[in-house]
């Protein structure tokens, strides 16, 4: 699991870092001492998780959970030390997950993020519904996991529930109105979030938009996901990082 913190302060980081790592001992930090290269760590790396502060200097925490709500639905926990009621209303509200007071116990911390990460779905789940086979795509919903031959698909959660939809009603058009209902409700402006959704899921399926095996679109319709028989394209492998320290220049 990757966890992005947004934080300044390196001791507090490191201290996070060996609790969470009680709880996932592979964890894979990535440190953003930035709001802006923050941001681009969330939309290149793509973390399972983020761990926002409130000791940024360029962005305040406000501004970091809109910004971050306007690309991403990625689990947002604030770790702030104010005790003002109305900042943790407003945080939820802009769409923060979780806030944590600090300084806070730190077993309670790590049980409260596991609550989150298991809400979300990113822990394994038990499902009724057994893993779909498309070729050798293999998209299980018990454990949130995709596999494209032997390569495991990294997605977030809103990428896996689109994926997860388009397969169970594969070589069937859904409209662009449907799958805005099934995935984002009633949110008006999901008409453009689905374009970019459909794009980062070709893009991690190695697909052409132009020459589609997986997701194709039904022009003024909407999209058809299909179970290709031949060989497919190698997608690109994702980077793991170990470690992402920006200084602040």
């Amino acid at each position: 699991m990757k966890v992005l913190f947004f934080s300044q302060d390196s001791a507090r980081v490191e201290q996070l870092v060996l609790a969470l790592r009680l709880r996932w001992p592979n964890l894979k930090p990535l440190v953003a001492t930035k709001g802006d290269v923050g941001l681009q760590v969330i939309e290149q790396d793509e973390p399972d998780l983020v761990l926002l502060c409130d000791d940024m200097v360029d962005m305040d925490i406000w501004q970091a959970i809109r910004e971050i709500r306007r690309f991403s639905d990625i689990p947002v926990i604030v770790a702030s030390e104010s005790e003002e009621e109305m900042e943790v209303v407003k945080a939820f509200e802009l769409g923060a997950d979780e806030f944590i007071k600090m300084p806070c116990n730190l077993m309670i911390l790590v049980a409260r993020i596991v609550a989150l990460v298991r809400r979300v779905g990113l822990s394994k789940q038990k499902s009724d519904e057994g893993p779909i086979f498309c070729g050798d795509l293999i998209i299980d919903p018990a454990t949130y996991e995709v596999f494209l031959g032997e390569d495991r698909l990294m997605l977030t959660p809103t990428e896996f529930k689109l994926l997860h939809l388009l397969a169970k009603n594969r070589h069937m058009t859904l409209s662009q109105e449907f799958i805005q209902r099934i995935i984002w409700a009633e949110d008006v402006e999901a008409g453009d979030t689905l374009k970019k959704y459909i794009q980062r899921l070709r893009r991690k399926l190695g697909d052409n938009a132009r020459d589609p095996i997986w997701i194709k679109t039904v022009h003024g319709i909407g999209y058809r996901f299909s179970s290709p028989s031949s060989a497919r394209p190698t997608p690109p492998a994702d980077t793991e990082i170990e470690l992402v320290q920006r200084a602040v220049s």
